[in-house]
């Protein structure tokens, strides 16, 4: 048999009704007889369940929604994989949403018709309209990337990541500092939160900001222009890739700042000078992302659950130029 055996077709091969096959599947009660039986057809024809097909059959299922703003973050992907190491028997349907909250909304909607067992959402923001769509939502949710009160949630400590950075960066005593930040109305966790500390410690220091993107090229752009105007001796970048963004444009301009970036990424060892950067284990994010959903979607009682990630601070070669 070449093509990929159905339950009729185990049914038939073992003289058994469809139902008894679908209750053996389903982990149901049948004779002892029959399930050496079965087990011996389906190990023999290598079948495989369609989990999400059954899913729709069922009141409760294992098939788990979710949202990812962009696939080509290094964050993300980082806890797509924490959240797979912990998984054993859901399955996750991934929609990227190409940080576009009109094609969030779309996404939530057409998931909650779909009959998962819950949602999590990686977001960069929840407009109004998203935020009232989940709160209406009777499916498990949980969020990560903004402290959204009201909703279980998973954040990085971009407030205390902030506050460190800051005191690093009076250590440096530097004379003219760039940030390059993103428009916080898109991602106010990393555009806001991340930076209130960085300019509290600039106070008396000169700086400039320019609101970048997370794209390599538009970074690496944004930085060139505000470099070619004045010169900096400290660059502060968003997060990792922007800084890369920057050091490209300063060797082409001949200049030679210091830098300073965030994330845990192959950028800060790959590139020269290895980069200093205040770094989260997104990986262990997605795993306590898994391990919120679990607790959640297991508890229809609990209260609002909020999960802080904390990271550290790791000092590179980036910083100790002259």
């Amino acid at each position: 048999m070449n093509k990929k055996v159905t339950i009729n077709d185990i049914a038939l091969i073992a003289n058994v009704a469809k139902s008894t096959v679908s209750r053996y599947l389903n982990g149901g009660s049948v004779s002892a007889h029959t399930r050496n039986k079965l087990d011996g057809i389906v190990k023999k024809y290598n079948y495989t369940p369609n989990t999400f097909a059954q899913s729709l059959k069922q009141q409760t299922n294992h098939t788990i929604g979710v949202i990812v703003p962009r696939l080509d973050s290094i964050a993300q992907s980082d806890m797509l994989r924490g959240l797979d190491e912990l998984n054993i028997d859901d399955t996750f349907l991934i929609i990227n949403v190409y940080q576009d909250a009109a094609r969030e909304l779309a996404a939530i909607e057409k998931l909650q018709s779909q009959n998962v067992s819950g949602l999590i959402i990686l977001t960069a923001n929840l407009t109004e309209e998203i935020r009232t769509v989940l709160q209406a939502s009777k499916l498990p949710t949980v969020i990560q990337g903004q402290d959204e009160q009201g909703f279980n949630r998973v954040i990085m400590n971009d407030i205390q990541a902030g506050n460190i950075v800051g005191d690093y960066l009076k250590k440096l005593a530097p004379k003219n500092v760039l940030l390059l930040t993103v428009d916080p109305t898109l991602d106010y966790a990393v555009g806001h939160d991340r930076f209130v500390g960085i300019k509290s410690a600039l106070n008396d220091i000169p700086y400039k900001e320019v609101i970048t993107d997370f794209k390599l090229d538009i970074a690496k752009a944004s930085a060139y222009q505000a470099m070619a105007a004045e010169n900096f001796d400290l660059v502060i970048g968003a997060s990792d890739r922007i800084v890369v963004g920057a050091m490209q444009s300063a060797f082409s301009l001949h200049q030679n700042p210091r830098y300073i970036g965030f994330g845990q990424s192959y950028f800060s060892e790959t590139v020269t000078p290895n980069l200093t950067s205040f770094e989260f284990s997104f990986f262990e994010a997605g795993k306590a992302l898994y391990r919120l959903f679990r607790k959640v979607r297991d508890n229809e009682s609990l209260p609002i659950q909020r999960v802080v990630i904390a990271g550290e601070l790791t000092i590179r070669d980036s910083t100790s130029m002259r």
